[in-house]
């Protein structure tokens, strides 16, 4: 069985594999990648969320209200 330390040090490196593809991707693969059937955001909203989150401009005009 591993130990606590394997354990994390396991986690630690498929964090930053993760991370790392992550990176990697266009926030529309991004989006695409993280959608779901029952997600409550459309891709297009998604993408846009990403790209705030990178510092971008959304590409797509929000909801009206």
């Amino acid at each position: 069985m591993p130990t606590e330390d394997e354990c994390l040090a396991g986690f630690g490196l498929a964090m930053a594999e993760s991370d790392l593809a992550m990176a990697q991707m266009t926030p529309r693969e991004q989006a695409e990648a993280a959608w779901t059937p029952t997600s409550t955001h459309t891709v297009d909203e998604l993408e846009d969320l990403i790209r705030a989150e990178r510092g971008m401009a959304p590409l797509h005009d929000a909801k009206a209200s």
